[in-house]
């Protein structure tokens, strides 16, 4: 029953860090497009994107992936026969990924704060789409466990991939068409 609640604050927890991971980046997409704008618009927008892109990694992203890792790590603490299991160690990599990911989104706090940033908000549009594809693949290995095939994760991968793609590139287009894209800001290193 104890591995129950744990599984149950475990999806909470990475419900959290997720929406982190989701709506981090897209605060880099509107900052860094905001570099392009005259001053004082560009200070003051640029003061505005540093003060929520931090608030959000530290009071929800950071508590909720320790949180989702923590109460990961009881739930194969108290069902270690999973550790036999090829899946859990494939989602083990993909959360690795994640971590990974998140600790790219702090350095780029870092990197706005200190005017460094050179990439377009086209850029972390592209960027804002790596959770995604983790997310999807976790969940299904998840919900399939070991009954998933690597073929059929191969196949969703690509899949997943060529969906965001192809939603990116109509997106653009109708950016282009409604006169919204914006060049790409770039800024002395």
């Amino acid at each position: 029953m104890s591995y129950l609640w744990f599984k149950v604050f475990h999806i909470v927890f990475m419900v959290s860090w997720m929406a982190g991971l989701f709506y981090l980046p897209r605060l880099f997409v509107y900052h860094a497009e905001s570099l392009a704008a005259d001053e004082p618009k560009r200070s003051i927008l640029g003061a505005q994107f540093t003060h929520m892109e931090r608030r959000l990694f530290s009071i929800i992203m950071q508590p909720a992936m320790l949180l989702t890792w923590a109460t990961g790590a009881t739930m194969v603490a108290l069902s270690p026969a999973f550790l036999s299991q090829s899946w859990l160690w494939l989602k083990l990599f993909l959360i690795a990924l994640l971590t990974a990911y998140h600790f790219v989104c702090r350095q780029t706090i870092a990197r706005f704060e200190a005017g460094t940033v050179t990439r377009s908000g086209e850029w972390y549009r592209v960027f804002n789409e790596a959770p995604t594809v983790v997310l999807v693949l976790a969940a299904a290995l998840v919900l399939f466990k070991g009954v998933i095939r690597i073929s059929a994760l191969a196949a969703l991968l690509i899949c997943t991939i060529l969906v965001i793609v192809v939603g990116f590139r109509a997106y653009a287009a109708f950016r282009r068409r409604r006169g919204e894209m914006v060049e790409p800001a770039r800024t002395a290193q």
